[in-house]
This record gives C-alpha cells, sequence and structure tokens, in this order.
C-alpha cells in the first residue's frame, strides 16, 4: 500500500496544529490575551502532536511502514488528550467544575519587588483565572475550538492509521508489536 494516506494525515496535523498553535500566539500577542496555565497545557500537547506528525513524515520518507501505522495510532490518542483537555478547560469556562487551583487568579499587587516577582512565577494565581473565556466566537471559546478541532484531528489520524495499517494486511494486534 501506497504511504500517501499516513502522508497527507500527517501533513494535515502537522498544518492544523501549527495553525492552533499560531493563532493562539496571535491572539496574546497581538490581541493582548494573556494565556491561563490549562491554555499553556494544550498548547504544550499541539506542540507534542506537531513534532510527532514531523516525524512521521520522515518516518514514512524512509518508508517504515509500520512505524508509521502506529505513529498515526500514538497521533490519534495525543489528539484524544487535547481534546479532553480543551473539553475540561471548555467545562471549567462555563462553571461545569471548578479549574485547578493553580488556575486562579490572584490578587497581585500593582508593582513588585524582584523577590515578589521570582517567587510569583511559581505561584498559583500568576496569570489570569482559566474560568474567564478571554474570547468567544458564536459562544463557544478558544478552548471549546480546540476541543472540537482536536476531536476532528484525532478521527481523521485513527481513520489513516486503520486505512493504512488494513492496507498492509496488519491490525491492531500486529501494530503495537
Amino acid at each position: 500500500m501506497s504511504l500517501t494516506v499516513p502522508k497527507r494525515a500527517s501533513v494535515l496535523s502537522l498544518v492544523a496544529s501549527a495553525m492552533l498553535l499560531a493563532g493562539a500566539h496571535a491572539f496574546e500577542r497581538f490581541g493582548g490575551l494573556a494565556p491561563c496555565l490549562l491554555c499553556l497545557d494544550q498548547r504544550e500537547v499541539h506542540w507534542t502532536a506537531a513534532t510527532v506528525a514531523l516525524g512521521l513524515l520522515v518516518l514514512a520518507q524512509m518508508g517504515a511502514r509500520r512505524a508509521v501505522a502506529a505513529g498515526l495510532g500514538g497521533l490519534a490518542l495525543i489528539y484524544l488528550f487535547s481534546a479532553g483537555l480543551a473539553g475540561y478547560h471548555a467545562g471549567v469556562e462555563w462553571d461545569f467544575w471548578p479549574g485547578p487551583a493553580g488556575c486562579a487568579a490572584g490578587n497581585a499587587p500593582a508593582a513588585f519587588t524582584p523577590d515578589q516577582l521570582i517567587a510569583g512565577l511559581s505561584a498559583p494565581g500568576s496569570g489570569p483565572a482559566c474560568s474567564e473565556a478571554a474570547w468567544r466566537l458564536f459562544g463557544i471559546s478558544m478552548a471549546g475550538y480546540n476541543a472540537l478541532i482536536s476531536l476532528v484531528l484525532a478521527g481523521l489520524t485513527a481513520g489513516a492509521c486503520a486505512v493504512f495499517a488494513r492496507g498492509m494486511g496488519l491490525d491492531a494486534r500486529h501494530v503495537a508489536a
């Protein structure tokens, strides 16, 4: 079977994660929307997904078919985790459940001493509250859109993994071996 399916899925994953990261950084840099701790965690997941997708393109170029099939499955799991994390964050924004303790914005003083600044870097409440959606479009926050997009990417990469593995005559037991 040709490596076209996994290459396309990897390129789409790489581009999608890169665009999500670029959008998040643009909202921060140009829109002045500081990320909360959960936002930063979601970025880390997409950096991981982009790195794995890039690695899959290299493996596909080398012809490492089993590694590519397994990597697509791994990429699907990364996107499922991303959808779960983003869905959790969206639920925190809608007050469905509380966020982590380190995600609450504290009452920061107007001016910091150098010692307070250093201590505050690792203290809870050093960023905006995770429960406050900084931006919404059609009632959906950035975390909500990330959850939806990540879920679509999980389905795409899982489907590509299944199609590619089946075309190689493999099933799930053989991919993991």
